[in-house]
């Protein structure tokens, strides 16, 4: 295989990447100069060695002498675990500081069909939990996951198994609907299911 091909072929292995983006990365890359090149690989090199993955929430943090990130260290956080897919919905969720409690990175979804692989860290998860119920320190696990049919086949799937090992520990979704400025005719039909099962009654 060509340098180029399998440059490109590695390009592809980033997450939503296809062939042609992948083949725009190294066209890219090769009209660079030599520093740029050079300062890329240094940072990437730094990234690798400078940030870790907590033992506890699993996203990644930058090095504090802690196997644990900052966010698990803070004894103040409220009795929630918030799960969620992956670290750029933890970040989203963590700067809106709409919510105050604790979080777990699943890291995939539970796979619908026994032939694919699960990427879920679903005894990771388990493990955390126990843990934090012995403290004291867990009241509710909430479900963050995006809305897709591998998102809900793992929601309903874990969700079954935690009533089942803990009957009374609070279990809760986000709420899932029309986002603020979506109008009804340009919405699809999942969309509307989820606002209508979601939705408020007023008081």
């Amino acid at each position: 295989m060509q340098p180029l091909e399998k440059l490109a072929k590695l390009f592809e292995q980033f997450p939503g990447i296809g062939k042609r983006q992948a083949k725009r990365f190294v066209y890219f890359i090769l009209h660079k100069n030599q520093a740029y090149l050079q300062e890329l690989i240094e940072e990437m090199q730094k990234v690798k060695n400078e940030i870790h993955q907590c033992k506890s929430c699993y996203r990644f943090y930058p090095k504090n002498g802690k196997n644990i990130c900052e966010i698990c260290a803070e004894e103040n956080r409220s009795k929630q675990i918030l799960i969620v897919e992956k670290d750029a919905d933890l970040e989203k969720i963590h700067t809106s500081k709409l919510y105050e409690g604790k979080y777990f990175v699943l890291g995939g979804f539970i796979a619908s069909h026994e032939k694919r692989k699960n990427y879920a860290r679903t005894e990771e998860l388990f493990r955390r939990i126990r843990e934090d119920r012995e403290k004291g320190i867990l009241e509710e696990v909430i479900f963050g996951l995006s809305v897709s049919p591998e998102a809900e086949h793992t929601r309903l799937h874990l969700s079954s198994l935690l009533k089942k090992e803990f009957p009374d520990l609070q279990i809760s979704t986000l709420g899932r609907g029309l986002s603020t400025g979506t109008e009804l005719e340009y919405s699809d039909n999942e969309t509307l299911k989820y606002a209508f099962q979601s939705r408020i009654k007023e008081q």
